[in-house]
């Protein structure tokens, strides 16, 4: 698969894809979007799951959005009382970042290399979203078997997810135009 953007316009293009097309993602295409996570700045270990299993990833979305629906989070409910919501957005891949339970910096170690997924899957010309709910269904002894069965070594925990796919044409899911974050101050 061929990049078709380079970096700079990539972060300007790169956003939250909640449609997808039911089109397998190349395998070399996975295999870069991976690989680009490993070289991001971390401090300590980190492990990732490629899920393309469609019978996991069901399992996963339909636990995650149990937990949504039970959760005492407004924010989750309402996403979940959504008509046709599903946390995973009908994605063909899932992928799962997780780290040891004991490691201070396991939650920026993934962070960091899921950003580097999202900017390569967005260079690649497919689409992509930062997720959180598959913690929902992973994270927690009784979600132990659920987590294994992804893939997530035992001592580990889920810290982030992300989805890729070919973005479908309507993105109902969508939270609105992306604009930009934060305050900035330079000090000389």
């Amino acid at each position: 698969m061929e990049i078709i953007m380079d970096t700079s316009t990539a972060i300007l293009k790169r956003e939250s894809i909640r449609a997808y097309l039911k089109k397998p993602v190349p395998r070399d295409a996975l295999e870069r979007i991976v690989e680009s996570g490993r070289w991001a700045p971390n401090a300590g270990a980190f492990h990732v799951s490629v899920v393309r299993n469609a019978k996991l990833l069901k399992k996963i979305n339909d636990r995650a959005c149990e937990v949504m629906v039970h959760s005492g989070n407004a924010f989750l409910q309402q996403r979940a009382s959504l008509p046709g919501y599903q946390p995973l957005y009908g994605a063909p891949v899932l992928i799962l970042l997780s780290g040891p339970a004991d490691a201070p910096f396991g939650s920026f170690n993934t962070a960091l290399a899921a950003e580097n997924m999202l900017l390569e899957a967005t260079g690649l010309g497919l689409g992509s979203c930062f997720l959180i709910s598959p913690t929902l269904a992973l994270n927690g002894e009784g979600n132990r078997e659920l987590a294994e069965e992804a893939g997530i070594p035992d001592s580990y925990i889920l810290h982030c997810a992300l989805i890729v796919g070919y973005a479908a044409a309507e993105n109902r899911f969508g939270l609105g135009e992306r604009t930009r974050k934060g305050s900035v101050v330079f000090i000389d």
